[in-house]
C-alpha cells in the first residue's frame, strides 16, 4: 500500500507473526490430507475383511475398494495442492529469514546468509496475496500415488487374488483361477486385463507426472 511504512524494529515482528500464520495454514491442510489417507486405509481394510472373510460374498465386491480409494486419491491430491502453497511460504521464510538470522548467531559464513536473504523479497512478493495452489493437480496425484495409494491398490489386488483362489473352494489350477474372475458375460481373462491395466496406469502416472521441486520441496 503506497505511503504505508513499517518501522525497522517492527519488521521482525511482522515476519514472525506471518510465519506463524503460514505454519498454521500448512498444518490445517496437512491434517486434512491425513484424514483422507486414514479414510482410504480404513475403507480398504473394511472391504478386504468383508470380502475375504466371507465365502458367500462375490469376488467383484472387492472392486468397491479401488473405486473408493480412487475418490480419496483425487480429494487428497487437491488438498495437497493447497498444502503445498502454504508450505512453500514457510520454506521461503525459513530459508530467507530464519536461517540467515541463525547463521549470524552461530557465526556461519556471512556470504551464505546474505545469499539466502537476497532471495527473500522477490520470491516472497510473488506469493503475497496468492490463494491459488502452485502445484498442478497432476503432480499432486503422482506424489500421493508414490507415497501411499499405489501400495493400497496393490494390497487390494493381492486380496482379490486370494479371494479368487480360495472361495467358494480352493482352485486346482491357474486356468481355473483366471476363469473364476469372470463378471457376468465378461470373461476372467478380460477382467484380469482391466485390473492389470489399471495398476500399470497408476505406475505410469506416478512416475511420469511431474518431478520433485528440488528448490521448494514439500513434505507431502
Amino acid at each position: 500500500m503506497p505511503g504505508f511504512e513499517v518501522e525497522p524494529r517492527d519488521r521482525t515482528t511482522v515476519l514472525v507473526h506471518y510465519y506463524r500464520a503460514m505454519v498454521g495454514r500448512a498444518d490445517i491442510w496437512r491434517t486434512r490430507m491425513d484424514a483422507t489417507t486414514n479414510w482410504a486405509i480404513g475403507s480398504t481394510a473394511a472391504v478386504v475383511s468383508f470380502v475375504v472373510g466371507n465365502s458367500s460374498v462375490p469376488h467383484y465386491v472387492m472392486f468397491m475398494a479401488p473405486l473408493m480409494t480412487l475418490s480419496f486419491l483425487l480429494l487428497e491430491a487437491r488438498r495437497l495442492t493447497f498444502y503445498h502453497l502454504w508450505q512453500q511460504r514457510v520454506l521461503i521464510l525459513e530459508r530467507g529469514f530464519i536461517r540467515p538470522v541463525l547463521s549470524s548467531v552461530f557465526d556461519e559464513l556471512p556470504e551464505t546468509a546474505a545469499a539466502d536473504a537476497s532471495d527473500l523479497p522477490g520470491t516472497l512478493d510473488a506469493h503475497l496475496g496468492r490463494t491459488v495452489p502452485t502445484m498442478p493437480l497432476s503432480k499432486a496425484i503422482a506424489r500421493r500415488l508414490r507415497r501411499i495409494y499405489l501400495y493400497l491398490f496393490a494390497v487390494q489386488g493381492i486380496a482379490w487374488g486370494v479371494k479368487l483362489a480360495n472361495h467358494p473352494t480352493p482352485v486346482a489350477s491357474v486356468d481355473a483361477w483366471v476363469a473364476r474372475a469372470h463378471i457376468g458375460g465378461l470373461p476372467g481373462m478380460a477382467v484380469f486385463g482391466l485390473a492389470t491395466a489399471g495398476l500399470v496406469t497408476g505406475l505410469i502416472l506416478a512416475g511420469a507426472l511431474g518431478g520433485v521441486d528440488r528448490k521448494l520441496e514439500s513434505a507431502g
